[in-house]
């Protein structure tokens, strides 16, 4: 997530508006976007182009503290890097979230102390993530927390995992965990953790499957060396075995 100083954020209120998806272009929304924007302290979200930008701008989107018929609005736009402010990463973000700083704030301490408890680093995005920035209404009742947490060995992970099922008793509440892979390919934590073949990886560039067990070798071998870049396939030799990394750096 980046921010924007108060200049920017006048100066692109505009450009924000225009690009609200297609199903919150209303007058009545463009206005309230725009009032929000310039006002608000709203950062934007570092993602994938959507489409063709303008050489040398980064694609951002913004999601804002309300909804329009049950849905968050939201909307894309870009901005060359010198426009754009400070950029926090998840872990950064979740570092700088208080105790008793918002209702909801609990459950996410509670996530923190028992990642922080296995030896596992964790960060937050999403509305959990929105509400600790900005201090705005994100994380609402029914809200996910989502999070992510670095690399590291399995059976670190597996704890992590079996310690959400009381968070989710405790605060109603689903967690939905995504592990950062070596090569910064992210899977979730449930599908790692369940007894299928593959898992599904999510990248800047797309989405693609993964043989389970060669991630799970791939992020026990992190624990022991820092340089580990290579990518997991899902392809298999006849007799099952994993086939060699495809790309390297």
């Amino acid at each position: 997530m980046v921010e924007f100083s108060v200049e920017e954020r006048l100066r692109s209120a505009e450009t924000v508006c225009r690009g609200l998806l297609v199903p919150f272009r209303q007058p009545a929304l463009e206005q309230r976007a725009h009032r929000a924007f310039a006002a608000d302290a709203i950062p934007g979200i570092v993602c994938a182009p959507k489409g063709p930008l303008p050489n040398g701008y980064v694609q951002l989107g913004v999601s804002f503290p309300f909804r329009d018929d049950g849905a968050r609005v939201r909307a894309l736009f870009a901005l060359p890097p010198k426009r754009i402010g400070k950029a926090h990463s998840p872990y950064d973000v979740l570092g700088m979230l208080r105790a008793n700083a918002f209702e909801g704030a609990a459950a996410l301490i509670e996530l923190r102390a028992l990642c922080e408890s296995h030896g596992v680093e964790a960060g937050l995005f999403g509305s959990a993530a929105l509400q600790i920035l900005t201090g705005l209404s994100y994380l609402e009742s029914r809200s996910d927390v989502d999070a992510v947490v670095r690399p590291c060995g399995v059976a670190k992970l597996r704890l992590v995992h079996a310690g959400l099922a009381a968070l989710r008793h405790d605060h109603g509440r689903k967690f939905d965990v995504e592990v950062t892979l070596p090569d910064g390919i992210g899977v979730k934590l449930d599908e790692l953790m369940s007894s299928t073949n593959t898992v599904l990886g999510r990248g800047i560039d797309g989405v693609r499957l993964l043989d389970r067990a060669a991630v799970v070798r791939a992020l026990d071998q992190s624990e022991g060396s820092s340089v580990s870049d290579g990518r997991i396939t899902s392809e298999e030799s006849e007799d099952g075995s994993q086939s060699k990394n495809a790309e390297q750096g």
